[in-house]
């Protein structure tokens, strides 16, 4: 059985590498993102007066949003269900309309009887790299090559 996205366990190594994938959230996704999420606009996600009254300097990218972000970069190497822990770390707010680095590097792969796990290191910064914006790791199940 092969991943969907066509990853097998041996494809990947440790210190392995995925990214940086650079994302954009604009303005106009982190709305429906709210409207879809049952938070309408205006609120601290969307919009600026709100964002100043809560002391922040602009609106910012909800940390759901964020997560959902980085389990996309996850899956859509890994494929669909691949997924089996994502436990990230907020050190930021994440800004509109602004370049997202995603990077993700294999730190550990072991193979037992629940199957092929794979962990990951993530980060995912701004312009500046070495202020994070998310720190974290993710724990993926990987199927093996026939």
């Amino acid at each position: 059985m092969t991943s969907p996205a066509g990853l097998y366990f041996e494809d990947v190594e440790l210190g392995d590498e995925i990214g940086p994938i650079i994302l954009t959230v604009s303005d106009d996704q982190v709305v429906d993102f709210c409207a879809l999420w049952g938070n309408p606009a205006p609120n601290r996600f969307t919009d600026q007066a709100e964002a100043e009254r809560i002391g922040l300097d602009g609106p910012i990218v909800p940390g759901i949003m964020s997560m959902a972000l980085v389990s996309r970069v996850l899956t859509d190497w890994a494929g669909a269900g691949a997924v089996a822990d994502l436990d990230l770390v907020f050190r930021g707010t994440i800004p509109h309309n602004q370049p997202l680095h995603v990077g993700i590097q294999i730190s550990d792969t072991t193979q037992d009887d629940d199957g092929n796990h794979v962990q990951c290191d993530i980060t995912m910064t701004g312009p500046v790299p070495d202020r994070p914006y998310i720190i974290g790791t993710a724990l993926l199940t990987l199927p093996s090559r026939p």
